[in-house]
């Protein structure tokens, strides 16, 4: 039995996705640790106009990210360290005292950490993750905030709801260009997705997102009007809009499969009450994900030089990425 199949199983047998928070993605060495984990995850990608309210804002995502999961998160990776510190309490001040000891012309990056215990004895992966990168002034790249979580608490109740709260307060407030969220991959802090398994899973399973963001940002460069692909939930600033037919012509397309939630500045699209992984191999690709691709699709980023991920040394990385962006077409 496969990986894939062995995972598919654990899935089924044992009443939903939640159940990916114990197991994890090996390498082909299963004594090297994880090669990856499984939760949600988000990304909001953002405009570069103003860096001083960027690095107000990237300090007010790491807080409220620390906020919604005090218990957990407790280490701190400041800007130019190799290595996180622990803290205990609130790491508000920290965050600010460090983001403010730069001038916001040299940009900013930090992140917050929060480790769990699945019983592996050489794990490096963190499944609490708050990422922030906050580009150089002259630098055409987007800046983005990024984060991850395991799928549900430890008593039990997902997570699905708090991230689509957050995830809507924090477009309203921060307008991104675009975004998503939703099932994902996790891996190590600064590590590409770089299991041979990955890409058995991402073709099976066409819910799972990865965790790309630096990649997607070098390979658009200064192109910021194009998405890279759907999930559970979309984020399109009003640029986007705009291309798409704005937003009553969106709304005629998605809803009522589809909830569209407007704000100043953009939209949200939700495909769905609740996020999907969807199984190829029963011919089970979500309606919902499909309908948004299909709206999506005129301002879908596709002219890759190389690809976001790696794959097995006989397949092409950027034919692969074109067909997975392209898997709800």
């Amino acid at each position: 039995m496969t990986t894939t199949t062995t995972i598919a199983e654990f899935v089924r047998a044992n009443g939903g996705a939640a159940v990916l928070d114990g197991i994890h993605l090996p390498y082909a060495d299963a004594k090297a640790g994880p090669a990856a984990k499984f939760g949600l995850r988000a990304e909001l990608y953002l405009p570069d106009e103003d860096r001083s309210l960027l690095r107000t804002q990237a300090a007010e995502f790491l807080h409220e990210f620390w906020a919604m999961f005090p218990d957990q998160v407790n280490e701190f990776l400041q800007r130019d360290k190799k290595r996180s510190t622990r803290f205990g309490g609130d790491p508000g001040a920290a965050i600010e005292a460090d983001i403010a000891s730069s001038a916001p012309k040299t940009g900013y990056s930090g992140a917050l950490f929060g480790r769990a215990d699945i019983g592996l004895p050489n794990d490096d992966i963190p499944v609490y993750q708050a990422n922030v990168l906050v580009n150089r002034a002259g630098d055409s790249d987007l800046s983005f905030f990024d984060l991850s979580m395991p799928l549900a608490s430890v008593s039990g109740s997902l997570h699905t709801v708090p991230l689509l709260e957050r995830f809507l307060g924090w477009c309203r407030r921060f307008k991104p260009r675009h975004g998503s969220a939703g099932f994902s991959f996790i891996v190590c802090p600064g590590m590409s997705q770089n299991s041979v398994y990955a890409l058995q899973l991402m073709n099976r399973f066409p819910g799972f997102d990865f965790p790309s963001a630096v990649d997607f940002t070098m390979e658009v460069g200064g192109v910021h009007d194009r998405i890279k692909s759907v999930n559970w939930l979309t984020a399109l600033g009003d640029e986007l809009v705009a291309q798409l037919g704005g937003l009553e012509m969106m709304r005629q397309a998605l809803e009522p499969a589809c909830t569209v939630h407007g704000y100043d500045g953009g939209v949200v699209i939700q495909a769905g009450p609740t996020p999907r992984l969807g199984d190829t191999h029963a011919n089970d690709v979500p309606a919902e994900y499909r309908l948004a691709a299909r709206v999506t699709r005129p301002v879908r980023f596709e002219d890759y030089d190389e690809g976001l991920f790696r794959v097995p040394k006989e397949l092409n990385k950027r034919d692969e990425t074109l067909k997975w962006i392209r898997r709800f077409d």
